[in-house]
């Protein structure tokens, strides 16, 4: 006899509570046209294609480009609120007709809200202010109240589990919580601080308490364990993951309680489609980094690569080939060897999964985990090794580039994308270990020889990708050149047709 434990049951209650927010109340909606649609939709697809994010934070990122457009030009917040609202089912990020008209008058009361802080605080919280006002009104519009169930879950699952050096109770909960919103939900510094302040500010108005309370969550963001809390966790999201997806297809998942054998046939056949889907996500993912990539290399070479080459010399067109076609090759090797986990693999999969369920936090034996901020001599070891390592590919590549004909600035050009993609393919290769435990990796020799070979190239990569988010020039094309106007041409065009259908009726009528 098995009996479900604590946390589980908890889960099971506030299951439970959640099911009357996916009733649907029938009421006057914003209707938009198709045409205007069909151009905005299109217009998102290529515009998307120049950030390399998660799919299930764009709709966030879309919201917050918006109200900077709007804000920008001053527009009244009722105003905003109404436009907003149509441009995101213009972009079929909402269904079309499923917003009700009532939503403008609340995002417009939350747009005012934040508005009026703006003007009180420094400019630095300006784009901070308005990250925090896009979680908001998503959160309005869409709230799905499983996604938090479930992070409360495994955050709830994972604390008695691990004990690391931290003295302060508050800070340790805290810090768990934020790194499983990180490795579990992969949800952005500005999503997590927005959680956080509705926790520790839940009703704020005053604007000095608000910076005093944002300066308190940057500084539990920025933990000075936080990287090793987050990689210690990371190994143990693996059977949440399946946890998640054994809730989202059992509709009672109290029918495991005392019995385990309905709990392992779920896991197992859940799992086997798990594995084929994640094989197709890995694909989806490379093509995205492959076209973000490659229009980066366009712009890049296009403002810097050709016209130095003009300037100084002939263009060399081998050498203006090979660094176009490099990156997605490069990438397209990287991930073609996505190995799909093994029977061991799911039957360790399934065994967490009892634990998580079953397991009593009582009789559980937390694992400590040692945190050193001094390196030792191991570690000096390692670093001058991988260094040393590092230098010498670094060397023997620009000579081999040299002997191709390469310029100068085709050299850097082709070290900074080799050190992105192979980040992007870094990333993309996680995906892949979504549904599966650290001790199943199935990793040759050669794929782990790469991986200490290219480790530190990596970490440039993610330096430089870091740096590219910042300061990317096509998104700045897209956001003040081409949307703006855009926008108003399709503002224009709905209340046109608008006109032209209402009309049409009078004739009818």
């Amino acid at each position: 006899m098995t009996t479900l434990n604590k946390t589980t049951l908890s889960l099971i209650q506030d299951l439970k509570s959640a099911e009357k927010f996916g009733q649907k109340v029938t009421t006057e909606t914003i209707k938009t046209t198709k045409t205007a649609s069909n151009l905005a939709f299109l217009y998102e697809k290529a515009r998307n294609a120049v950030e390399f994010r998660d799919e299930h934070l764009v709709r966030v990122a879309a919201i917050e480009r918006i109200l900077k457009r709007r804000l920008f030009l001053n527009q009244e917040s009722n105003k905003i609120a109404n436009l907003l609202i149509k441009e995101l089912s213009w972009a079929k990020y909402f269904i079309n007709n499923t917003i009700a008209s009532s939503k403008i008058s609340a995002l417009s009361l939350i747009i005012s809200k934040y508005r009026e802080v703006i003007n009180n605080l420094k400019p630095n919280y300006s784009e901070k202010l308005i990250g925090l006002c896009s979680c908001e009104i998503e959160e309005v519009l869409s709230f799905n109240p499983l996604n938090q169930i479930l992070i409360n879950f495994v955050s709830a699952s994972i604390t008695p589990r691990i004990e690391f050096e931290e003295n302060d109770l508050a800070t340790k909960n805290i810090q768990i919580y934020i790194a499983v919103e990180r490795s579990f939900a992969k949800n952005s510094e500005t999503i997590i601080t927005y959680k956080l302040l509705k926790v520790l500010l839940p009703k704020w108005s005053d604007p000095i308490k608000l910076s005093e309370t944002l300066k308190l969550i940057d500084k539990h963001l920025n933990y000075s364990k936080k990287d090793i809390l987050k990689r210690k966790i990371g190994q143990m999201i693996p059977p949440f993951n399946l946890i998640r997806e054994i809730i989202e297809n059992t509709n009672n998942i109290e029918v495991f309680s005392g019995n385990s054998e309905v709990l392992t046939k779920t896991a197992i056949k859940i799992l086997e489609e798990k594995y084929i889907e994640t094989k197709d996500k890995v694909i989806r993912a490379s093509k995205r980094s492959i076209v973000y990539i490659f229009l980066t290399k366009m712009v890049l070479a296009i403002l810097i690569e050709i016209p130095i080459e003009i300037m100084f010399s002939k263009i060399n067109y081998v050498v203006l080939t090979i660094n176009i076609l490099f990156p997605p090759s490069l990438m397209i090797l990287f991930n073609s060897s996505v190995k799909l986990p093994d029977k061991k693999n799911t039957e360790s999969m399934v065994e967490k999964v009892k634990e998580y369920f079953y397991t009593e936090e009582t009789k559980i034996t937390p694992e400590y985990i040692k945190i050193n901020n001094k390196e030792g001599k191991t570690d000096r070891i390692f670093f001058y090794l991988f260094l040393t390592t590092t230098t010498f590919l670094v060397l023997g590549l620009l000579w081999f580039l040299n002997l191709l004909g390469f310029s100068s600035i085709s050299q850097i050009i082709f070290l900074f994308f080799l050190s992105v993609v192979s980040f992007f393919a870094f990333r993309v290769r996680e995906i892949s270990k979504d549904y599966q435990l650290p001790d199943n990796y199935n990793e040759s020799f050669l794929e782990t020889l790469l991986d200490y070979l290219f480790l530190p190239i990596i970490k440039v990569g993610q330096f430089l990708s870091n740096q590219i988010s910042k300061f990317n020039i096509l998104s700045f094309i897209f956001d003040f050149i081409i949307e703006a106007p855009l926008k108003t041409f399709l503002e224009i065009l709905e209340d046109w047709l608008h006109f032209v259908r209402v009309k049409k009726e009078e004739i009818l009528s």
